[in-house]
């Protein structure tokens, strides 16, 4: 039946590999976007665009900095 739909369609398979991918591409970039929406948004109207990205920059060195002294002291 696969086949009877590839030549009816004339449709690869490459074709509808590339689609599924854009299509889960398409869902990350939407879930990221709904979460940049509830978060970074709402963050940014209390306390201005400024501080927001200064407290994220902060919180990802913090980050960072965690992570080198976990693997140094080990």
């Amino acid at each position: 039946m696969n086949v009877l739909n590839y030549l009816l369609v004339k449709e690869t398979i490459w074709d509808q590999l590339k689609e599924e991918v854009q299509d889960v591409l398409d869902m990350f970039a939407d879930f990221f976007l709904m979460i940049k929406e509830v978060t970074y948004d709402v963050i940014a109207n209390y306390i201005g665009t400024d501080i927001t990205n200064l407290l994220l920059i902060a919180i990802g060195v913090i980050g960072v900095m965690i992570i080198c002294i976990s693997v140094i002291n080990k």
